[in-house]
C-alpha cells in the first residue's frame, strides 16, 4: 500500500502569473494542491469544492476548459456572490488526494480512502465560525463522504456521485446535511452502488437520506456547474445557507436565472 503523506495546511501566496492563494500544494511532479479563492478567514460562508477523476497538479494550472476545478470554483464564488452580496463567501478547490486517472480506474475506493482525512483536516483548519459545505462531484464525493464522519461541516452536496463510500447513514456522521442533485442526462445514475473492501463505491445519496435538489436542463455528467444553470444556483444557495430558496428535484422550475449564462461546457466524461 502507498504511504500517503498527509498534506500541511497553511496560506502561501501563489505566484502572480498562476492566480490566488494556495493553502497546501505537492512539489513539482506531485499530484495534490489546495487553493483558495476570496477571504477564507473572514468569510460567512466557505464551500469546498472537491473534484473527481483525471485532474491533478500537473495540469490544475493549465487547464482553462469550464469543467476544469479551479474554472468550477471561481464560478461558484462568483454565483454566490450574485446571490447574496451581504454575504462574505469564499471557496476553497480541495485536489488534496491522487484522483483516479480515468474513470475505469474510480471502481475502487482505496485513492478515496487515502484522501478522506485530509479533507477532514481541511475542514477543522478552517475558521469554525464559518458556515462550511463540502461540494463533492463524481468520485470526489466519495472523498467527500468518506470524510464526513471526522469532518466539521453543516452542509454535504453530491453532484453526480456514483457512491458515498458508504453503506450506511451512520458511517457519514450525523451532524451534516445532506444534498444530492442527478442531471437527467447523467449516466452515473445507471452505475451499480455497491462496496466490497476496496472494491465499490458504496451507496448512493439518496438511499442514504440525501435530499436531491432540481439541476434544470444541464446536460451530462460534467454539467452541474453550467453558468446560469439551476444546479449552479441550488449549489450556491446551499453554500450560503439559503435553503428555502433551493428548489427540489420534483419542482425544478427549468428556469434560467437571471445572472450571465454561458454556452453549456463540452462535455468531458473522462474528467469528472
Amino acid at each position: 500500500m502507498t504511504v500517503v503523506t498527509p498534506l500541511r495546511y497553511g496560506l502561501n501566496e501563489a505566484d502572480g502569473s498562476i492566480g490566488p492563494r494556495l493553502l497546501a500544494c505537492d512539489p513539482p511532479g506531485g499530484a495534490r494542491v489546495v487553493e483558495v479563492f476570496g477571504d477564507a478567514a473572514t468569510a460567512d460562508h466557505v464551500a469546498v469544492v472537491v473534484p473527481g477523476n483525471g485532474h491533478h497538479l500537473g495540469n490544475y494550472f493549465t487547464s482553462t476548459e469550464a469543467h476544469s476545478p479551479r474554472s468550477r470554483g471561481q464560478l461558484l464564488l462568483r454565483t454566490m456572490q450574485e446571490v447574496a452580496p451581504e454575504s462574505r463567501s469564499a471557496v476553497v478547490v480541495w485536489l488534496g488526494y491522487h484522483s483516479p486517472p480515468e474513470w475505469y480506474n474510480a471502481i475502487t475506493n482505496g485513492p478515496a480512502h487515502a484522501g478522506a482525512s485530509d479533507l477532514a483536516a481541511l475542514t477543522h483548519y478552517l475558521p469554525r465560525a464559518a458556515h462550511l459545505t463540502l461540494v463533492g462531484h463524481s468520485y470526489g464525493s466519495t472523498v467527500a463522504g468518506l470524510a464526513l464522519a471526522s469532518a466539521r461541516a453543516e452542509d454535504y452536496v453530491a453532484l453526480g456521485s456514483a457512491g458515498m463510500g458508504a453503506v450506511r447513514r451512520s458511517e457519514l456522521g450525523t451532524s451534516t446535511r445532506l444534498w444530492a442533485a442527478y442531471g437527467e442526462t447523467d449516466r452515473i445514475r445507471l452505475v451499480p452502488r455497491v462496496r466490497v473492501g476496496r472494491l465499490g463505491l458504496g451507496r448512493g445519496p439518496l438511499e442514504l437520506g440525501a435530499t436531491r435538489f432540481g439541476t434544470g436542463d444541464i446536460q451530462g455528467h460534467c454539467g452541474y456547474y453550467t453558468e446560469g444553470s439551476e444546479s449552479l444556483l441550488n449549489i450556491a444557495r446551499i453554500a450560503l445557507g439559503r435553503y428555502d430558496e433551493v428548489t427540489t428535484a420534483l419542482v425544478s422550475t427549468r428556469r434560467r436565472s437571471s445572472l450571465t449564462t454561458s454556452a453549456r461546457p463540452t462535455e468531458l466524461e473522462a474528467a469528472a
